[in-house]
């Protein structure tokens, strides 16, 4: 409750000034406040330290989040970006960041403009969370995907984009390319070889320490009794440079499609202070569309790899692909909004290492509905099910095959 506290007074405490500042007088802030009430039923959860896919694993009264989105404008050209996430858990600091970046979008001389971002940032994958504070503006809980990209990735380095809207196609279609370069992401993929893909809504911010299953390679005297019980996933090991590649086309706001090589390129024989580097690699799309009757329609898939160790036996010690995919329909109604989706994940293992058994393969349906009263004031109650097979729960003497459930009623508040 101290935490809490703590949290939403930080929030409650901003200037209203600031508050009720518009665009023109160079900032903006939001923020906002989550409570929520819940009943779930499933392992306990990977928050703490088991192999529960859910966020909770008590029924009862939460505290969801709270957030301060700052943007920031400094003549025509610079643009300030911040996001401070808090939560109430022992997982890091009460109130970090999520979100530092500066960028520059240089004065357009042509039909083709520029942009370059330069700190810490989401790469451009999440088609979900689109709103103040990467939230959801369609269900509670991300979808696999973005739940991994909000627990493991962060670009922390430069992003260069340009985009270019042709006056011979009319004008409608839009078209842009990135590339980035970055550093202090080496973990990346440990927690998804390790405790596999989840489904929730909580943010990794920068000092977080995210636990680790209760893994027997972990443990004193076994191969990697170097790992810490916990996972911090913004950290640099092995002095290499990252990047991604991601391409766009908007059809006016009808139509988008979107597509990135991501690759970490982490030794994956390096380790530090606890933490393994681990190469990470993916392909990703998402696509976006507005179906017949006004119903919303957004799609992603991500298939890769992440590997860690040395090679044996014509693989790496911990060798793993990965793959999952989601569909969402969702449709909005005079302040009603009601969402759909159904999601499905698997990892599969290249190794034959002894106890370190990571295959999984599931699938999730969640429902939304969404109801605001005002600008500030809305609600949601949406029920989630979640059914995995995963072969490493053999160890704790649990069952390798487990559906999870949760209903959750959420206030948000946002100013």
């Amino acid at each position: 409750m101290g935490r809490i506290l703590i949290a939403v007074l930080a929030l409650a405490g901003l200037p209203w000034s600031a508050m009720a500042a518009d665009n023109t007088s160079g900032y903006e802030i939001r923020y906002g406040v989550e409570f929520g009430f819940l009943k779930t039923s499933g392992y306990p959860s990977w928050t703490t330290g088991f192999v529960g896919k859910l966020r909770y694993d008590n029924d009862g009264a939460v505290f969801n989040r709270a957030f301060v989105d700052y943007r920031g404008r400094f003549g025509d050209t610079i643009n300030v970006h911040m996001v401070l996430e808090g939560y109430d858990d022992d997982l890091g600091n009460t109130i970090d960041f999520t979100e530092a970046y500066v960028e520059w979008r240089p004065m357009p001389k042509s039909a083709t403009r520029y942009r370059v971002k330069v700190g810490a940032f989401y790469p451009r994958i999440s088609l979900e969370n689109v709103d103040p504070g990467w939230s959801n503006r369609y269900t509670q809980n991300s979808s696999a995907i973005n739940t991994w990209v909000a627990e493991e990735l962060r670009t922390i380095g430069a992003e260069l984009t340009v985009s270019r809207r042709p006056e011979s196609l009319g004008g409608a279609h839009a078209f842009s390319a990135s590339v980035a370069a970055f550093v202090a992401n080496d973990p990346a993929g440990s927690l998804l070889a390790w405790k596999g893909w989840s489904v929730h809504d909580r943010q990794s911010r920068f000092s977080d320490k995210l636990p680790l299953p209760p893994l027997p390679q972990i443990q004193p005297g076994m191969m990697f009794d170097d790992q810490n019980p916990y996972v911090e996933p913004f950290v640099e090991i092995d002095g290499r440079v990252g990047y991604y590649v991601n391409g766009e086309w908007r059809f006016g706001k009808k139509f988008l499609l979107r597509a990135m090589h991501y690759d970490n390129r982490a030794d994956p024989r390096a380790e530090e202070n606890g933490q393994y580097a681990w190469t990470t690699k993916f392909e990703h799309l998402g696509m976006q569309t507005t179906l017949p009757g006004d119903i919303g329609l957004i799609a992603q898939w991500m298939i890769g790899s992440t590997v860690m160790g040395p090679v044996m036996n014509g693989a790496h010690v911990v060798d793993t692909e990965y793959d999952a995919q989601f569909v969402l329909l969702t449709r909005a109604f005079k302040g009603h909004r009601v969402s759909a989706r159904y999601d499905h994940f698997e990892i599969t293992q290249n190794d034959s290492t002894e106890d370190d058994n990571n295959p999984e393969k599931g699938h999730a349906w969640t429902l939304n509905y969404q109801y605001s009263f005002s600008d500030r004031i809305g609600i949601a109650a949406e029920w989630l099910s979640i059914k995995t097979h995963r072969c490493s729960w053999e160890y704790y003497d649990i069952p390798t095959t487990a559906t999870e459930r949760q209903v959750q009623l959420t206030l948000k508040l946002r100013f």
